[in-house]
């Protein structure tokens, strides 16, 4: 089973109270996402988050990757 290390920001650091986790995962990046959200309680739908993996934008329905560095962005605003 593939070993991951998630990065969360803003909203998702929030609800996670971390703002990364080494975690055990095989499925989809968009798998791992609703996994996430139930376990924490994300208010963020999938499609309303993005998805780098190891530094570049990737989509949800990928395959997780053994080793991967997985970011999910949620939405930010500017000022």
């Amino acid at each position: 089973m593939p070993i991951i290390n998630v990065h969360y920001f803003a909203s998702l650091r929030e609800a996670t109270g971390v703002s990364s986790e080494e975690l055990h995962f095989s499925g989809t990046y968009a798998e791992l996402y609703e996994n996430l959200s139930k376990k924490y309680s994300f208010k963020l739908p999938r499609d309303m988050v993005m998805l780098a993996v190891d530094d570049e934008f990737s989509r949800m329905e990928n395959l997780v990757t053994d080793k991967a560095k997985v970011v999910f962005i949620p939405p930010v605003a500017g000022g």
